[in-house]
């Protein structure tokens, strides 16, 4: 009992201050970019030749609107990438809704969960989506909807006047809405196949 009413209390220690400080709205923009080999091949690779090839590198935008503790991400990288032996042009698109926690005035904790749609488009103008890493066909939005993966981002911004310099980890999970019952997939996937990214944010109020 005593265990429970600690976490309890420490939960309420860090929700009641971060409620406290957090603006009742906020709407951020800024460009992003994406380191795309991901956590294990860098630990394993030579990092100053991962680092120096602008290929390793997804371009593109981040725009985040937050109501008090809730938060809404979306997040759009441009890029290229080889699937099969097949160079693509890649529009990786994310949108997630989680919480953000506002720290001391200058520092700020997210979290959020959402789908995150791999679209490839080749050299003939053909368009695909990555599903299960394999590039295939949709008819609709609604479908590419339900077969791409639920992604895991994580976000530690830094306040500077106006701006906020973000770091961010997205994870691919196995999950997806076409699976909806499948929760173990939430959990199942590979921590160290995350991606890190970097955002120079604009606070518009």
């Amino acid at each position: 009992m005593k265990k429970k009413l600690l976490i309890v209390f420490l939960i309420l220690a860090v929700l009641v201050p971060a409620t406290l400080s957090a603006k009742l709205f906020d709407l951020s923009l800024g460009p992003n970019v994406q380191f795309k080999p991901d956590f294990a091949e860098i630990s394993g690779g030579d990092m100053g030749e991962l680092f120096s090839d602008i290929n390793n590198y997804a371009f593109g935008a981040d725009l985040r609107l937050k109501l008090l503790l809730a938060e809404v991400d979306l997040v759009s990288t441009f890029g290229k990438a080889t699937e099969s032996g097949t160079e693509y042009t890649e529009i990786s698109i994310l949108t997630s809704a989680g919480v953000s926690f506002d720290l001391f005035g200058f520092t700020r904790l997210g979290i959020g969960l959402g789908p995150r749609f791999q679209v490839l488009i080749d050299d003939a103008g053909n368009t695909n989506v990555l599903i299960e890493s394999t590039p295939v066909e949709v008819d609709t939005l609604g479908d590419a909807f339900i077969k791409s993966p639920l992604a895991l981002r994580a976000t530690a911004d830094f306040k500077i006047g106006k701006m906020w310099l973000g770091a961010s980890y997205t994870l691919d999970t196995d999950y997806t809405f076409e699976n909806y019952d499948q929760f173990d997939k939430l959990f199942s996937a590979q921590w160290d196949t995350g991606r890190f990214g970097v955002s120079l944010l604009f606070s518009f109020f």
